[in-house]
């Protein structure tokens, strides 16, 4: 975790984020680099803040570019494939589940993640020992923090099984810490989640959804539940996320990924009024040898007359290679964000739960939504335990398919990864963790053993 050495929250340039409106209207002296300048007010505090979610932005797994988890483990699972990149590209190494502890992008997802940690530690720290802000303003500043060093930890866990977990910002103690169990990281995070809830309201910071609100950590702490196999709560906390009033089912699928769609809970704002998201400037085949396309493995398994093949995935003509389509402006863009976190996804959370307390015929009952909107014919509620849990993540996968790796991590939670063995001939089941980075091994000798690849 040498990274976190170099990283700090206050050597951060204070950023405006723009596009369908400003996600915050603040301005604050590039040299005003100290604790006691950054946490001074509410202002400068809330600024602050901001940045964490530009990190998220930009340079998170998270990010729609070519290095989130998106298009990383899409390829990696059997939702994108290689056009143009060479064979020994991290991607393609990826793609072919050949990928070791020496590259690159699994250095980038660990670093990254703790770098953006480490900068969530700093700004809990600066909050809490400010004399310039209230105790209501503290709370609420932390619980979003929290929530967003949640879902870093979250998506750690999945990725590296059993993982360092820290709140400190002592660089020296980081670089030393053993791993913690994955089991124990996810009761950590639904105790901070609790607490964030707390703080939380439903009403959105920004009119554009920009920012997390109490039915975002909601999500998060249902997909927390999942993970532990905590059934009856993911049920209690995710139904709070689909009777929620602010949000509903988009019924027309060209609108689901514009920034105004009712199915939004949280979105991304660009980094100026008229830029494209990375997801469309990412997925989006402009020329004939785009690094890759979607798999056919993907493709075939849409029905025809599947709405979401219709309008989420298009064809470069010249080549008749698809694309992912679901963000439409490459080029010029006023009405659409990057899209963390929909409604639909409580539908699903809300079946998984289902499934496994024994209630086939609720979870067909929320999963036939989704079908219906998709323009197709409703599951019979007479299917087994098993054949809903697979028509669940058929659903899914069609569903979210290059939404942040949730294809890997639905087959992952469900002990279904052997899947990917029809189309992907070098898969193991040891594939189901990533290797820890080989320098991070070598500084930090507690990350020993090594995940076995």
């Amino acid at each position: 975790m040498k990274n976190w050495i170099y990283t700090s929250l206050f050597l951060i340039s204070i950023l405006t984020l723009q596009s369908c409106e400003k996600m915050i209207d603040i301005d604050l002296p590039t040299d005003q680099i100290n604790t006691e300048g950054v946490f001074k007010d509410r202002r400068s505090a809330t600024s602050a803040l901001t940045n964490l979610y530009i990190n998220l932005r930009e340079s998170s797994t998270y990010s729609g570019n070519s290095q989130g988890i998106g298009t990383q483990l899409g390829l990696y699972a059997d939702e994108l494939e290689p056009i143009s990149i060479a064979p020994t590209e991290d991607s393609a190494l990826l793609f072919n589940n050949m990928i070791d502890p020496t590259r690159g992008i699994i250095e980038k997802f660990w670093n990254t993640s703790y770098s953006h940690i480490y900068t969530i530690n700093s700004f809990i720290n600066g909050v809490t020992k400010s004399t310039g802000i209230t105790d209501k303003d503290k709370a609420s500043f932390i619980a979003e923090s929290y929530v967003l060093r949640a879902m870093y930890y979250q998506t750690l866990t999945q990725l590296f099984g059993d993982i360092p977990y820290t709140i400190s910002t002592d660089y020296k103690v980081n670089t030393t810490i053993k791993k913690t169990s994955h089991l124990e990281i996810l009761a950590k995070i639904e105790h901070d989640l609790l607490i964030a809830l707390e703080s939380l309201s439903y009403n959105d910071r920004s009119s554009n959804k920009y920012y997390v609100n109490k039915a975002v950590a909601e999500l998060i702490l249902a997909k927390n539940y999942l993970l532990q196999k905590n059934y009856d709560k993911t049920e209690m906390y995710i139904k709070l996320v689909i009777d929620n009033p602010l949000y509903s089912l988009e019924t027309d699928l060209s609108q689901v990924f514009k920034n105004t769609a009712k199915s939004t809970l949280w979105q991304l704002s660009n980094n100026n009024p008229t830029a494209a998201t990375y997801e469309a400037s990412n997925y989006t085949m402009l020329v004939s040898d785009w690094p890759y396309r979607l798999n056919p493995v993907l493709l075939n398994s849409f029905q025809d007359n599947d709405l979401r093949k219709t309008n989420w995935t298009n064809e470069f003509s010249s080549t008749n290679s698809s694309y992912n389509y679901k963000y439409k402006n490459a080029l010029d863009n006023t009405d659409e964000c990057s899209i963390l976190f929909r409604i639909e996804e409580a539908y699903f959370i809300l079946s998984e739960a289902l499934i496994y307390q024994n209630k086939e015929k609720e979870a067909i009952y929320y999963i036939n939504k989704i079908r219906l909107r998709s323009g197709l014919d409703p599951l019979p509620d007479t299917l087994s335990r098993e054949e809903t849990l697979l028509a669940l993540l058929e659903e899914s996968r069609k569903e979210f398919f290059l939404e942040h790796a949730r294809r890997f991590f639905d087959l992952k939670r469900n002990d279904k990864l052997s899947f990917l063995k029809e189309s992907k001939p070098n898969w193991q089941d040891k594939h189901a963790l990533l290797p820890y980075p080989e320098k991070e091994l070598l500084i930090n000798p507690n990350l020993n053993p090594q995940n076995e690849y």
